[in-house]
C-alpha cells in the first residue's frame, strides 16, 4: 500500500500538542506533523518513534510567524485532501477549537474529518473489542444512565469512566470500563467530539 493510498490522515498541530504517541497507530494512518517556525527542538523519543513509521510520516516546518500561522498550513492541507479521490478520513490533533467551524464546513462538503485533543481518543477507538448491546454490564450502564436526567450525566470520558466504575462498586478493571465506553461509542449510544460526551438515549 503506497502512502497516498492510506485511508486515514492525521494532521498534528505540534505547536499546540506535544504529547504525540505514534506507536499505537495502525497501518491505515499516514501522519503529517506541522512544526512552528520558532520551534527549534523536537524530543528525541518522538523522532525515533516517527522513524519507525517510515514513509507513513512527514514533517512540515512552517515558514514565517504570525497569529495562527500554523493553523493556516493545516487548513491548506485539508483543502488539498478535499480535492483528492478517494478522500482520506482526516483527523486534526489540536486543542484549538478554532478548527471546528472549518471542519464542519469540510464535512458538509464531503470530507470526513474531526478534531481530537489527544491521540488517546484514537487509541481507545482502535482498541474497542467487538461486542453487542446485549451484554449484562452494558445493559446495566445504559439502564442506570437512562434513569438520570441528561444534564446530570457525565460529560467527559474521565467522569463517565468514574461513574461506570462506581456502578460496579469499583470491582471491575479499568480496561473493562474503557471497553464498555468504546462499545457504547461503536453502537451509537453515545458520541464523543472535542472531548465531550453526548448521549443518544
Amino acid at each position: 500500500m503506497s502512502t497516498q493510498d492510506r485511508t486515514k490522515l492525521l494532521l498534528v498541530d505540534y505547536e499546540n500538542v506535544q504529547q504525540v504517541e505514534l506507536a499505537g497507530l495502525d497501518d491505515s494512518f499516514r501522519v503529517i506533523i506541522f512544526v512552528g517556525a520558532d520551534q527549534k527542538n523536537v524530543p528525541f523519543d518522538l523522532v525515533i518513534k516517527a522513524q519507525k513509521l517510515g514513509s507513513r510520516v512527514e514533517w512540515q516546518k512552517i515558514t514565517g510567524n504570525g497569529s495562527n500561522a500554523l493553523d493556516f498550513f493545516i487548513a491548506c492541507q485539508l483543502g488539498r485532501e478535499l480535492e483528492k479521490s478517494p478522500r482520506p478520513e482526516c483527523t486534526v490533533l489540536s486543542k484549538d477549537k478554532g478548527f471546528d467551524p472549518l471542519l464542519r464546513y469540510l464535512n458538509d462538503n464531503g470530507l470526513k474529518c474531526k478534531r481530537i485533543n489527544s491521540l488517546a481518543e484514537i487509541h481507545h477507538k482502535v482498541a474497542a473489542a467487538p461486542a453487542t448491546t446485549e451484554e449484562p454490564k452494558l445493559r446495566r450502564v445504559v439502564e442506570v444512565l437512562g434513569k438520570s436526567e441528561k444534564r446530570a450525566r457525565p460529560r467527559k470520558r474521565k467522569t463517565l469512566s468514574q461513574c461506570i466504575s462506581a456502578m460496579f462498586q469499583k470491582k471491575i478493571h479499568q480496561q473493562e470500563v474503557d471497553r464498555i465506553i468504546n462499545v457504547m461509542l461503536d453502537n451509537g449510544l453515545i458520541s464523543e467530539a472535542n472531548n465531550a460526551i453526548t448521549y443518544e438515549f
